[in-house]
């Protein structure tokens, strides 16, 4: 289901939870070192984050924004603007261990094309596990609009 009813309080609870956020670490971890034996190159230093420019959207899932919100680095700044990701910085992102999926597996060079899709459907399997484990729903959720949500303001215009 995409862009449904987003469950604040449950990821509130999740992002709170320790056994919660020790039970997706090694999911992250492991996919971390899949995609770096992959050897991908990031080539435009984050364009992919400037969302409207590049042409595309981020979705994630109650349990990507739980360990998004239990692992932040730095709140977000200021107002979060519908066409790129608050936490894009001079290129860089300034909150990497909490990151989504999406953000960890996409290259968009053309040699890292081919392995992204399979990578993203076997980390998502293990992602759905977890809503099941945690009771908390499978849905995915526009990013900016989440973190709007999160954040209890409206994205700005």
């Amino acid at each position: 289901m995409v862009d449904a009813k987003l469950p604040v309080s449950e990821i509130r609870a999740l992002a709170a939870d320790a056994r919660f956020v020790e039970a997706v670490g090694p999911v992250y971890a492991a996919l971390d070192a899949r995609v770096a034996s992959r050897n991908p190159r990031c080539i435009n230093r984050g364009a992919c984050c400037r969302f409207d420019s590049f042409g595309h959207k981020l979705f994630v899932t109650p349990v990507e924004l739980a360990y998004f919100l239990a692992n932040r680095d730095v709140p977000a700044p200021g107002e979060i603007d519908a066409g790129s990701c608050p936490y894009h910085s001079q290129g860089l992102c300034t909150t990497r261990a909490g990151r989504p999926i999406g953000c960890r597996i996409f290259f968009c060079e053309v040699e890292s094309q081919g392995w992204q899709p399979e990578e993203s459907e076997a980390t998502l399997r293990e992602i759905k596990e977890l809503h099941d484990r945690f009771s908390v729903p499978y849905i995915y959720v526009e990013w900016l609009a989440a973190l709007c949500e999160l954040e209890g303001r409206a994205p700005a215009d």
